[in-house]
């Protein structure tokens, strides 16, 4: 998969954030124990790499996709000399209904009453707000405080996308409406979920991305 970063046909999926890489450095410094990372959907690994390579021996990254998007990934991730982290995949299937909120489900239950498992995760999934409506839901459940969470592309909809507008993928209208093409649907997703909630700080905002911070208090 990674062998794919860069090159022409993935150009749009080969920026990685910085926000993470920043956030994992500050996380470092703040904390003498390991720490645990995720991210939600995963490209072509671009910030998968980056987050690996900055990763500790003792730390976390947890990756949720698809099955097979996760299987390579980790095939990749595993065969490079600077991965000394411990890999967690989180795949699920390609049926109409399934996708990561499933396995984020059932971290939360299985972590019912607990102060959360990740110190910081990345939400770039579909980009809709049937999943990462509720992915940013229980992400905010899975967060440690003080942790962060970053979400991605709030600019973003699928009329503007270059590779998902009805235009070059006309199947798109038959899954959502025109409305629904037009909004920026992730920043529906901050707006109804992040920006009023008094637990939680925008730590950084940049247009494209939100870095928001569970506050220790």
């Amino acid at each position: 998969m990674i062998e794919k970063i860069g090159t022409e046909e993935y150009r749009h999926f080969s920026s990685p954030s910085t926000e993470m890489v920043t956030c994992i450095e500050k996380l470092h410094r703040r904390n003498a124990r390991p720490i645990t990372v995720a991210e939600i959907g995963v490209g072509v690994g671009a910030t998968s790499v980056e987050i690996v390579k900055r990763l500790r021996k003792g730390d976390s990254f947890h990756f949720f996709s698809f099955e097979d998007e996760v299987a390579e990934l980790q095939s990749d991730l595993a065969a490079q000399d600077y991965c000394v982290c411990e890999l967690v995949p989180h795949g699920n299937s390609r049926k109409a209904f399934d996708s990561y909120c499933w396995p984020l489900a059932k971290l939360c239950l299985e972590n019912e009453g607990g102060s959360g498992i990740f110190d910081l995760a990345y939400l770039d999934g579909a980009h809709a707000l049937s999943h990462d409506g509720l992915a940013c839901v229980l992400l905010k459940k899975l967060i440690r405080k003080g942790g962060y969470l970053v979400l991605d592309d709030l600019n973003w909809s699928f009329a503007n996308s270059e590779v998902q507008n009805p235009t070059v993928f006309p199947q798109i209208r038959s899954m959502y409406t025109d409305e629904q093409i037009n909004a920026l649907q992730v920043g529906m997703v901050a707006r109804l979920f992040m920006n009023h909630d008094e637990d939680w700080k925008c730590a950084r905002y940049t247009g494209r991305r939100a870095v928001y911070r569970y506050l220790p208090r």
